[in-house]
């Protein structure tokens, strides 16, 4: 392509300039023209404007479009000064598909023509660069912070594993859609486990969230009463490997359509590659277990098993240590009580941020 080919431009800045699945999607998100003016952010609307023979009027409409979009970041998100491409392919995917509130941007069917476009490059190319580099990860930069409702009675409980504190903590919280399970959505193979508003943003990404007008601001109150529901759902609390009470972004995954937990699935990349288990481990108490395999189908690590136990008729639930993640979900559908959350690792387990980098992906810029 030649280089004066701006989609290959911008799709190059993200190691995609030769894609033409990625392409496909630059030219659904942009026109010739503001793909032009994409490529010569963040010079100022009015340098744009006289170096593309464009009325300011014209230039600034179009960068409004590409902000709401997701395709464009500004330093300010109030007052839209400094506008820049999207970092990374995570950025654009995170922010182009999820467009709760948006509705003027596209129909319906333009929508899921978009989320089928990601598909396609998720799955037949992204998805196979990704997983050779997270199969080499040194150490964990994410670690899985177990459901509050499986914890919150017990001692001993860090601030940075407890979803009520760093709740409490946030300057800022909103809830946007997740743009994994929308992708997955328009494949007609919806989630089996959550609906998709239950991307949680704090700080920044709640600033972004507010000043895009996409998905929701949330009360303290609210957020927590979204955490306990994407938790009865089964969903997994990731985060940092850091011993941190803030963040972009809470991401509440599953097997079915994560950018992570899904090829990872897929390639067979043991879950410690990505991710540090939390301090907890499940137990159960085989004398009240009553063996109805809720916990089974809830557990998306295999570590539980139903085996048969010396002097019991029943098939009981057995917690595998080494699989186990610790995320407490499988507690939470356990109507006996008898299995439950128990700290198996010391504080020190959770790196200070001094020692271990934060890696974590967000709309925000």
């Amino acid at each position: 392509m030649a280089d004066t080919d701006d989609y290959a431009a911008l799709g190059a800045r993200h190691g995609y300039g030769e894609s033409e699945r990625y392409r496909r999607i630059l030219e659904f998100l942009m026109s010739p023209r503001q793909a032009r003016i994409a490529v010569s952010c963040p010079l100022p609307p009015a340098e744009i404007a006289a170096q593309e023979g464009l009325s300011l009027e014209t230039v600034n409409a179009d960068l409004e479009e590409l902000f709401k979009k997701g395709v464009l970041f500004p330093r300010n998100f109030e007052t839209r000064e400094y506008l820049r491409f999207a970092r990374t392919v995570m950025q654009l995917h995170d922010a182009t598909e999820s467009l709760d509130g948006l509705d003027d941007l596209y129909t319906e069917a333009e929508k899921k023509q978009l989320w089928l476009l990601w598909w396609d490059f998720v799955n037949n190319e992204w998805d196979a660069d990704r997983m050779p580099e997270i199969a080499a990860a040194k150490s964990p930069p994410m670690r899985i912070i177990p459901a509050w409702k499986a914890i919150k009675d017990i001692p001993g409980v860090l601030p940075s594993e407890s979803m009520k504190v760093i709740i409490e903590e946030a300057p800022l919280i909103s809830v946007v859609s997740c743009s994994c399970r929308k992708r997955q959505e328009s494949m007609g193979t919806p989630c089996r486990l959550s609906h998709d508003m239950n991307c949680i943003q704090f700080s920044r990404a709640a600033e972004y969230t507010r000043g895009r007008g996409h998905g929701r601001m949330l009360s303290k109150d609210e957020a927590l009463q979204l955490i306990e529901e994407t938790e009865d759902h089964g969903l997994v609390h990731q985060w940092p490997n850091v011993s941190i009470l803030g963040t972009n972004t809470l991401c509440s995954c599953c097997d079915d359509c994560c950018v992570f937990l899904l090829p990872m699935s897929e390639a067979k990349i043991p879950w410690t590659v990505w991710y540090a288990k939390s301090r907890f481990e499940a137990t159960n108490d085989l004398e009240t277990c009553d063996g109805c395999q809720d916990c089974i189908e809830r557990c998306q690590f295999d570590a539980l098993t139903m085996e048969r136990v010396s002097g019991q008729k029943k098939l009981k639930a057995i917690v595998n240590a080494e699989n186990c993640m610790g995320c407490g979900v499988c507690v939470l559908v356990c109507e006996p009580q008898s299995l439950k959350m128990a700290i198996v690792r010391p504080p020190e387990h959770i790196p200070h941020p001094s020692r271990h980098p934060v890696e974590a992906h967000s709309h925000a810029g």
